[in-house]
């Protein structure tokens, strides 16, 4: 466990006085923190093998492949499901001899297990967030190392492809006793008062074998020095520090989807004058809320539409490469989109820096989904986990504005009582909501219900503790509002998915009349904040009512990005939504 500390800073900060920072000179600037172990691992595909004949490299049917990467992109494992092996040696830079060492994965789906050197080092389920290990114990500091991963796939969700394997990049960290875990980064702007209340969170672990003095020396905008934090760490312990202050709203610029303006927190951690970290952060100044049945950014209504995003590819599979993302996003931001949920799971970082950076507001969600999910149960340990990885990952995003517990839940019907209500999928978003009020007060908080337009009490869905009702169609999306609307009055609603069967292949695929009619209607409701269209592009599938292409065609563009006569008119109808 680890203690929480309170500062409230009293005392005048100088933003005028800009210092050059000067780190100590010391070991900390002398050798690389991090190595890259990206690039070609050997493989091997099989539901077979014992685990004991690959950790004893008596087995010579390896294969090689590309990290980051999915098996399924190459002809030869293109519908393999099951257990893949990695395999990877490495040495160490002589001058880490004395560090302590961190093996990091960014995402392996989706259950993972991992051995150095032959040590078992532990087991990561779940697909699409980062994990570590503390190596520090098992690595030979001289020598060849051995790594080796398992990525076992044979758990899916929904109807988008299970793509396995290491799907993001695998690093080596090296650090000094002390390190900064995260800094979070809260910057609300009061406009009554027209000041930013800023809240920052120092995570700072004691890795030493004695307790350390420890100084956090932070910078902000343009260099700008706030004053120290000091504490002391007992060894092995992990402590927060929370430092609020406020500043003059007029000292900085707004971040706004059509002005997305950044900062940067840099952070150096030292202990007796010895530099032993150093972070520097992104984060943006913003205020995305609810007032009444509406969405407000930077103290003015927003109505916003979008379309989601399969991460998907038949080349790239779901490792979203830089180059992809940039395509992808600007072309969604033209078609006049500026917020989404884009996708049932936890989104790359890469793909979060880049909607900072050009403005797109996000909803993420853990991968829970469908009416009968095995992990939708109260307090579920692994979903909290989840939540808790995702929300630590992504707190200094300015452009995710909402968490989501889930997609698609059910809860009870008409006949439901006090039994129903704590068990099943009610119980599971009611315990989630809670957990997300926990980790985030700065965020908006939702789910994806199928139950909200259904005849019955309100005390069937967990109403109160929702910001926003997401609600999914694939009907006549103007009738169904209005059911949700008149059961929960009082609530913006947001149509996070909208469809009516599949569009079709290119070039030819289009909206249904239907489709394009109801899109036009639902613009005369103020309560409607926005709605988003599944999907953009098409996705590969194996799911129930994919075409023979093996791809559903549900998009405005092809899975090649070639777009569809429902590109243009969804184009048009946007521009609509758009005009004042």
């Amino acid at each position: 466990m680890y203690k929480k500390l309170f500062l409230l800073l009293s005392i005048p900060i100088l933003w005028g006085t800009s210092c050059k920072k000067v780190s100590p000179l010391n070991d900390y600037n002398s050798y690389e923190k991090n190595i890259s172990l990206n690039g070609t691992w050997q493989f091997l595909a099989s539901n077979t093998i014992a685990e004991t004949a690959v950790l004893s490299q008596t087995n010579q049917q390896w294969d090689t492949i590309s990290v980051p990467g999915n098996w399924d992109t190459r002809d030869k494992y293109a519908t393999y499901v099951g257990k893949g092996y990695y395999k990877k040696s490495f040495t160490l830079p002589e001058n880490w001899g004395d560090k302590h060492i961190r093996l990091k994965f960014g995402a392996v789906y989706q259950t993972a297990k991992v051995w150095l050197n032959g040590k078992f080092l532990g087991t990561n389920v779940g697909g699409y967030l980062p994990f570590d290990f503390d190596i520090t114990p098992y690595i030979h500091k001289t020598g060849t190392n051995n790594v080796v991963v398992m990525a076992d796939n044979t758990i899916k969700r929904g109807a988008w492809w299970a793509w396995g394997g290491i799907s993001r990049a695998v690093v080596l960290e090296a650090n000094e006793p002390v390190r900064l875990v995260y800094q979070h980064i809260s910057s609300v702007p009061d406009f009554d008062n027209e000041v930013v209340n800023f809240s920052i969170t120092y995570k700072i672990e004691n890795n030493g074998k004695s307790s350390m003095n420890v100084a956090i020396k932070s910078t902000i905008k343009d260099e700008e020095k706030l004053p120290e934090t000091a504490l002391t760490i007992d060894a092995g312990k992990v402590e927060e520090v929370i430092v609020a202050f406020t500043r003059k709203l007029s000292d900085f610029d707004l971040w706004h989807f059509d002005t997305p303006n950044l900062y940067q927190l840099a952070t150096d951690v030292e202990v007796d004058g010895m530099l032993q970290d150093q972070t520097v952060d992104n984060f943006g100044i913003r205020k995305f809320e609810v007032r009444g049945e509406q969405f407000f950014l930077n103290n003015s209504a927003v109505r916003m539409n979008g379309v989601n995003r399969v991460h998907d590819h038949p080349v790239y599979g779901n490792t979203e490469p830089d180059q992809l993302i940039a395509q992808d996003i600007l072309d969604i931001k033209s078609l006049g989109c500026n917020f989404s949920r884009l996708m049932h799971a936890p989104l790359s970082e890469n793909l979060l820096d880049f909607c900072d950076k050009n403005g797109f507001l996000l909803v993420e969600e853990i991968p829970v989904w469908g009416d009968e999910d095995p992990n939708s149960f109260p307090d579920n340990p692994l979903t909290k986990q989840w939540m808790k990885t995702m929300i630590e990952r992504d707190f200094n995003h300015p452009s995710v504005v909402a968490w989501s517990v889930g997609n698609e839940l059910r809860n009870p019907g008409d006949d439901w009582d006090d039994k129903a209500l704590t068990k099943g999928q009610y119980g599971y978003v009611d315990s989630m909501l809670d957990y997300v009020a926990l980790l985030d007060s700065t965020r908006l908080k939702t789910y994806v219900s199928i139950t909200t337009y259904r005849k019955g009490e309100i005390g069937t869905e967990p109403y109160d503790k929702v910001d926003f009702i997401s609600m999914n169609s694939y009907g006549n999306a103007p009738v169904l509002a209005e059911k949700t609307h008149e059961k929960f009055p009082g609530k913006p609603i947001f149509i996070s998915e909208i469809g009516i069967g599949q569009i079709g292949p290119a070039p030819d695929g289009v909206l249904s009349d239907d489709m394009v009619e109801y899109l036009r209607e639902l613009k005369k409701y103020p309560w409607i904040t926005g709605v988003s269209l599944w999907s953009y592009n098409d996705y590969r599938s194996n799911y129930k009512g994919t075409p023979a292409s093996g791809f559903r065609e549900w998009g405005i563009v092809d899975e090649h990005r070639n777009k569809k006569k429902a590109y243009y008119q969804l184009k048009e109808i946007y521009t609509y939504w758009n005009l004042k």
